[in-house]
């Protein structure tokens, strides 16, 4: 028999591993750069974080629907790592994740022909594993707790949602302007977005 006929009489069966998220690996290792680098990216970054916040909505919606309007799920993983960001960390964060990416739009392209069970566990899995990136990329994007941002110039950078603490260390005159600008909570400032 061949494969057009197996096809049609037994629906692929997608592989899933019970404990795979590529997209939130990747996402870590972006979190785990070094705070300069991320700030200095951070637009960037912040576009990638809402492009993987709506890439998880459309992955729980269309997990929730019985339709199953996957074109949409497709649409929204398209997304592309700006080179910028690609080239600007010699870790392989930003590449592992538009691998990450590419992979799960070619998940989302076979589900079409899956076994619904199958199909099921692969959408759990990728709305689980944007979830954990979604996670991560507010770790990416805001996080700069016990940083040293003294070499860095913020006089043109976006720092509306930025989280620092007692021993981040701004450059000469910044404290007291971060100070004025944020609220704080148990030991956590976070600048306004104002």
């Amino acid at each position: 028999m061949n494969a057009a006929a197996r096809t049609k009489r037994s629906p692929l069966r997608l592989p899933w591993r019970r404990h795979r998220r590529p997209v939130a690996a990747a996402a870590e290792a972006m979190a785990s750069w070094d705070a300069t680098l991320r700030l200095e990216n951070r637009g960037m970054l912040l576009w990638l974080a809402q492009q993987i916040t709506e890439a998880r909505r459309v992955a729980q919606a269309v997990l929730d629907q019985t339709d199953r309007p996957y074109p949409a799920l497709q649409d929204a993983l398209d997304i592309t790592v700006p080179p910028q960001v690609r080239h600007a960390a010699a870790s392989a964060g930003a590449e592992q994740l538009a691998a990450a990416l590419q992979q799960a739009r070619r998940d989302v392209e076979r589900l079409a022909t899956a076994t619904p069970r199958s199909a099921r566990r692969t959408l759990t899995r990728l709305a689980g594993d944007l979830a954990e990136a979604d996670e991560a990329f507010d770790r990416v994007c805001n996080d700069v707790l016990g940083a040293d941002l003294r070499a860095v110039d913020l006089d043109h950078a976006y720092l509306g949602g930025l989280r620092w603490d007692d021993t981040t260390q701004w450059p000469t005159g910044w404290r007291d302007r971060m100070s004025d600008a944020s609220d704080s909570a148990k030991g956590v400032h976070q600048v306004r977005d104002d």
